[in-house]
């Protein structure tokens, strides 16, 4: 009997199934490159979305709070940062190099600086500064130099506010500068054995001094409301301490919320809708709290902001802007309100 020849049958269905395979294999590699493709463009777009973390902050902070603008570069090592009353000139100290305070105009352009005399000696850190609402001069710490420099508003040199020994009752370093609605100065001094906080009068008499002995561990930034509650940025103990305009103690607020706690608070704005900016080091951020009913309680917490800041330091508000100096990327962000 002949054998049955099998091969012209099973070859063609050999050369099918095959074929099969093939078509689903290319099937799935499109589909997993097309899957790959997707996942990479999304990443791209919330890249692009929050912003690169060398570059440009990006624009993730809520609606209520302050949205980045642009930076302001040029200056060394930022540390504090003043506005004045019309907004239209910005005020920088820097910490390393020339150590000046930069002046700028209201798109970043610098249009001069501030440096004391020869004659008050070379050895100068400008830290804090502050503008008299009054005058629109401009006040600058010198801890280093244990005075405060005063310029008028062109920036001209006008003289050392370095009170008496009688109205300091001791040497002093002044660090963190604020005014109130009046005009009275209010002044954080680190010098030994106690931190305190001192204000004066127009004639640069001493009007108070705040804080019971020990209760202060290297005071920085401090701001004054419009009633004249004084808020001072403890810094080392990492609280901002309240007190009311008579110079008793409030309250003591530990961050923005139980979860959100103040790390090394450093520079201290209030602007014209209430709202007190604590710059945080440590966290590398700016807590915002609403401060209410006349500054009796507690403030409220509103949220934080972050822009990409190293280790920020100042902080100052006018009616239109926010602008934080921050530190280690040697500029000053500047965030529309």
């Amino acid at each position: 009997m002949t054998t049955p020849d099998l091969t012209s049958a099973v070859i063609p269905e050999l050369a099918t199934t095959e074929a099969e395979e093939l078509r689903k294999r290319k099937q799935k590699i499109i589909l997993f490159l097309f899957l790959a493709a997707a996942i990479l463009l999304l990443l791209l777009l919330l890249w692009i979305r929050s912003g690169p973390s060398t570059g440009l902050p990006g624009i993730g902070a809520p609606a209520n709070l302050p949205r980045y603008s642009f930076s302001i570069y040029g200056v060394a090592r930022p540390l504090g940062v003043a506005v004045s009353p019309s907004g239209d000139r910005v005020y920088v100290s820097e910490s390393n190099g020339p150590r000046l305070v930069h002046v700028f105009d209201r798109e970043g352009k610098q249009v001069g600086t501030l440096q004391p005399p020869k004659a008050t000696g070379a050895g100068h850190v400008p830290v804090y500064l502050a503008v008299d609402p009054l005058t629109s001069d401009v006040y600058v710490s010198d801890r280093i130099a244990r005075t405060v420099y005063v310029y008028d508003a062109e920036g001209v040199y006008k003289k050392e506010f370095k009170p008496s020994s009688a109205e300091l009752g001791r040497d002093w370093q002044p660090l963190g500068l604020a005014f109130d609605p009046q005009g009275n100065l209010y002044v954080t001094d680190v010098s030994g054995p106690s931190n305190r906080v001192l204000s004066f009068g127009r004639d640069d008499k001493r009007l108070r001094v705040y804080g019971a002995d020990g209760q202060f561990s290297f005071p920085n930034g401090i701001a004054v409301d419009r009633w004249g509650n004084v808020y001072v940025a403890d810094s080392n103990s990492g609280r901002v301490v309240v007190f009311d305009k008579a110079g008793k103690l409030v309250t003591m607020v530990y961050g923005g919320s139980a979860t959100q706690r103040f790390g090394l608070p450093r520079g201290e704005a209030i602007d014209s809708s209430n709202r007190l900016y604590v710059v945080d080091t440590t966290d590398q951020s700016v807590q915002v709290l609403g401060l209410q009913d006349e500054g009796v309680a507690p403030p409220k917490n509103i949220g934080s902001f972050s822009g990409d800041f190293a280790y920020p330091n100042g902080i100052a508000a006018d009616n239109r802007r926010v602008y934080v100096t921050d530190r280690e990327n040697n500029r000053v962000q500047v965030w529309n309100r």
